[in-house]
Formats: structure tokens, C-alpha cells, sequence
């Protein structure tokens, strides 16, 4: 009698177990949704970031904010304190389709022709829309990316920057100032191009 109790109170704990995974998955579901749905991300068969006027503060043209956010590695980048190399600021998340086509292309841009075109690429992750921390380091790890990554872990600069559609990406010369806003991914030759071009 007892071992049967003992089975069936087994049985109850993994069904529990079973319908909390269940439950938990379709929340994680709901919650990336409504992200999306929030950030507005184009969809991944878009392969071109496309130029987009400005509506709100941030214009081309205009000095970049001087703001500052903390690595991944736990340092702390300050964009005043990049004056005199070009800028590749782009926002992204690790749940964004796009994101994930654009980051291999900004890794090989980084490898292969940033420094000869005296740019440095700040990817920021837009932290407090994201999955979390260890999503982050995976994301990264798991595209092996060497570029520096920003924690917008806030989300005041995702607003500041008026990233309301992943990957948004700002393009900035040598003296601070916005020369491009493009929203979409961008690939090595965009890249390489664009920036030959400021």
C-alpha cells in the first residue's frame, strides 16, 4: 500500500512539474511577443538597413548625447570619450531576428576593416527588454563577439536614442555627430561602405 501511495505521489510531483514547464514556456512565449510587439522588429527577410528621418531629439546633423553605460565586462564606456574614431552605435536584443542575421556581419566588419577605418562598434543590448543576463553572455558567447557590448539595463538609452525597431543603428564621425540612422540589419559591406563614406 505504501509503495503505491509513494508511486502515485511521484506521478503528482513530475504531472506538477509538467504543467509548471508548460505554463512557464507559454509565458516566456507571451512576454517575447509582446517585445516584438513593443520594438516593433522587422522581420528577419528584411536583409537592408534603410535610412529613417528622425522624429524626436536625435537628428543627423546633431552632436551625439554624451552618455556613458556599463559592459559587459563590467567597465564603462562613455561616448565623449571615443572622440576621434568613428562610431557603429547599434541596438539590438537577443530574441530580434534581425539582430541575430546583422551580428556575424559586425563581427567579421570588426575583424577585418574597423581599425583601418578608425571605427569602433558599441552594440547595445537593450537589457531590460531582454531575457535576462546569461541570455546575454550566451548571445554573445554563442556569436563569439570581441566588439564591446553596452548594458542599457535601464532602458534610458534605448529612449534617448528612440530605438523603437530593432537593430537600430546610429553612425557617428569622428567629432561626435550623427551622420546616419538606419533601422534594419546591416552587412560587412554596408558597413564597410557607409563608413568609408564619413
Amino acid at each position: 500500500m505504501i509503495p503505491r501511495i509513494i508511486a502515485l505521489a511521484g506521478v503528482g510531483v513530475l504531472v506538477a512539474l509538467l504543467i509548471m514547464n508548460v505554463i512557464n514556456d507559454q509565458k516566456e512565449r507571451e512576454e517575447r511577443q509582446a517585445l516584438m510587439e513593443q520594438y516593433s522588429v522587422m522581420p528577419a527577410d528584411n536583409e537592408t538597413a534603410q535610412p529613417v528621418e528622425s522624429t524626436g531629439a536625435l537628428k543627423e546633423g546633431q552632436a551625439v548625447p554624451d552618455v556613458q553605460a556599463p559592459t559587459l565586462d563590467g567597465d564603462i564606456i562613455a561616448l565623449k570619450d571615443l572622440r576621434g574614431k568613428k562610431i557603429i552605435l547599434n541596438f539590438w536584443a537577443t530574441w530580434c531576428p534581425p539582430c541575430m542575421a546583422e551580428m556575424p556581419h559586425m563581427q567579421d566588419y570588426y575583424e577585418g576593416m574597423a581599425k583601418e577605418q578608425n571605427v569602433e562598434i558599441l552594440a547595445v543590448n537593450l537589457t531590460s527588454k531582454d531575457n535576462g543576463m546569461d541570455k546575454v553572455r550566451s548571445f554573445v558567447q554563442d556569436y563569439e563577439l570581441t566588439f564591446p557590448i553596452l548594458l542599457d539595463d535601464t532602458g534610458l538609452l534605448g529612449e534617448e536614442f528612440q530605438a523603437y525597431s530593432i537593430p537600430t543603428t546610429y553612425l557617428i564621425d569622428e567629432e561626435g555627430i550623427i551622420q546616419r540612422k538606419l533601422m534594419g540589419p546591416m552587412d560587412q559591406d554596408m558597413m564597410i561602405e557607409m563608413m568609408g563614406e564619413i
